[in-house]
């Protein structure tokens, strides 16, 4: 066995430690946000109801923007010169 075998083991063994904790994060992270969100584990009773989204993005996006005033773009209402 030479270096450049024993550099592929070990780039091999260090790219699936790297797998595997990349995984267990976001095994985690997917846990906690379902836990977060109220989620619901395999085999209990769904609600009947929407949860409304209270965070900063959808109270953002409730209100109502004023809406945009249209773009003259007829040539007879441009002021002559």
């Amino acid at each position: 066995m030479n270096i450049f075998d024993s550099a592929i083991i070990i780039a091999a063994v260090a790219g699936g430690i790297t797998g595997a904790l990349v995984a267990l994060v976001v095994s985690l992270g997917v846990i906690r946000a379902q836990r977060h969100l109220g989620g619901t584990t395999v085999g209990a009773p769904h609600a009947t109801e929407w949860r409304t989204p209270s965070g900063p993005l959808a109270r953002h996006l409730a209100h109502a923007e004023p809406a945009a005033t249209p773009a003259q773009t007829d040539e007879a209402a441009r002021p002559q010169e």
